[in-house]
């Protein structure tokens, strides 16, 4: 699938809380509680504080010096947002705004479980 559906439903994620980060070389895993749904990201992403302040964005894991996404492991989802076809948001309780993009035609960006969504 290319761009991010306009009718993709993150219902599931209100309410839940972001319990486990998972960092490879070429991907990064958000796991949450207790709905059981975890998001894969291969593509791009980037984390903004409540005030719209960049905390961390997305370059080859390898080659980081440290990654501050930490800053939302064990926070609750509060909502949120679709910018189809090029993007999805969820906010945190604390104003934070984790947003994934999808900017490869060839690639997966990002898969979103269970549901099997590929994007």
């Amino acid at each position: 699938m290319n761009g991010v559906p306009a009718d993709l439903d993150l219902s599931c994620f209100k309410g839940a809380v972001l319990i486990q980060l998972c960092i490879g070389e070429f991907q990064v895993q958000f796991h949450f509680h207790p709905k059981g749904i975890a998001i894969s990201v291969e593509g791009k992403w980037e984390l903004k504080d409540s005030t719209g302040a960049l905390v961390d964005g997305m370059k080859p894991n390898a080659q980081r010096d440290a990654l501050y996404i930490h800053v939302l492991l064990g926070k609750r989802v509060d909502g949120f947002s679709l910018d189809a076809p090029r993007s999805f948001s969820l906010r945190f309780e604390t104003g934070h705004i984790l947003t994934v993009f999808d900017e490869s035609r060839e690639y997966e960006s990002f898969s979103i479980q269970p549901g099997d969504i590929f994007v």
